[in-house]
Parts: structure tokens; sequence; C-alpha cells
């Protein structure tokens, strides 16, 4: 099938979530004695992983999580996030092939965007892997209002795609992501096609069955 736009997920789709997420907690471990006395880097990372469910994180949550284990811990969402962010941000990598895909769409002229949950540190994520000058659109929900997968924000995406708003249009939209119950359920119930990377996982009985499942968006370049 020939696609009229493609729409991505950013973390764990474009850019590698994954191991900047263990990258900021392996140097919040080696900074808290309270924490690498009491347990391997082991075990802590698979409670840090648990603070992430199906790849998203509340850093409020987490902090409160944090210092209930370990209350030597100040339960400071503030400092927590600014530090969660731009600590994981340093550590942050595309995954494989994801700039060779999107330059691709760019040579091509094929329209295509970004809708991703979260604030001004996506926009901060696409500028430290370098590509805040290549891509078209970057649609934030805590900057556009709504959130993953809530309708509204699919729609807005389709706007800015300029590609048409007819049932058809929306049919002739690939939406890739990671993440079953935003980025797959929102993109279906609007009437897109889907492709779930899987990072590993198996796909949940309980959301709707995507149209591709993909390892990367490398596998997406026959659709081209």
């Amino acid at each position: 099938m020939n696609y009229k736009g493609f729409l991505f997920d950013l973390d764990d789709t474009l850019i590698d979530r994954k191991n900047a997420y263990e990258y900021m907690y392996k140097i919040f471990y080696d900074s808290h004695k309270e924490i690498s006395d009491s347990m391997s880097w082991k075990i802590a990372k698979e409670f840090f992983w648990s603070l992430s469910p199906n790849g998203a994180a509340d850093q409020k949550k987490s902090i409160e999580a944090i210092n209930k284990k370990w209350p030597s811990i100040p339960n400071d969402p503030i400092g927590f996030k600014k530090f969660y962010f731009e600590t994981m941000i340093e550590g942050l990598n595309p995954l494989p092939n994801s700039f060779k895909f999107i330059k691709k769409l760019n040579t091509l002229g094929i329209k295509w965007g970004i809708v991703t949950n979260g604030d001004h540190y996506q926009f901060k994520k696409v500028e430290k892997v370098g590509w805040g000058k290549i891509i078209p659109f970057l649609l934030a929900s805590d900057i556009y209002g709504a959130k993953k997968p809530d309708p509204m924000i699919y729609h807005e995406a389709v706007r800015l795609l300029d590609i048409g708003k007819t049932k058809k249009d929306y049919s002739e939209i690939l939406f890739i992501g990671d993440n079953p119950y935003t980025d797959i359920l929102g993109a279906h119930n609007v009437g897109m096609k889907t492709a779930w990377i899987k990072m590993g996982k198996n796909y949940p009985n309980d959301a709707p069955y995507p149209d591709l499942i993909i390892n990367s968006v490398e596998e997406l370049f026959d659709l081209l």
C-alpha cells in the first residue's frame, strides 16, 4: 500500500529511550549510597523499570515511590523531573536507521511528523540527536493540550500533515509507535493504519491489533 503520510511516536520509536532511561537511573543509583548499599544494580534496575509501565513514566509518582523505599532521598518532584529529563537527554541516541528512514521521507517529499506525549523536553530530545531542522513538525501533548490516545491530538496531526481529512485520507496514514494503549489505540480509533514496534515485547490482548508488527522503522523501507 502507498501511504500519503507517516506519523511517528518519538520515544522507543525513533529514539532510544530504553538505554537513555537506564543511563539516567544508573547515574541516580551510583550517586545515592542508600540505594547502592542496599541492592545490586541488577535488582535496582528492575525496580526502576517497574516505575515505567508500557514505556511511560510519571516523574512525580516515580520519586514518591523512590522516597517511600529510601526515605532519605527527598520527595522533590520538580528537582527530580529536571534531573530525569536532562540526564536522559545526555544519554540519548537515535534508534538504528531511524534517521536514514526519515531522511528518505524528506527526499521523496512524503509528508510526516511526530506525535508524542510530553512537554518541551521532547523538543530538546530531537535537538540532542540533531534532528531539529529536518522534522516537519513535532506535536507534544502537554503543549497542545491533549494526550494520546485522545482523538484530538490525532486530528491536529492530520491538519498539520495537510493531506485531507476524509475517512480515506485517514486510512492512508500510517502511525508508528511502541505503546499499544496510546499510539496504536488512538490511531486505530480515528481510522489510521498502525505499525507497532515490538521492543522485545508481546502484543497485549486488550488493545486493537496493529496492521503491522515490526522490530524497527527500518522494516518500513519497503513501503516507500
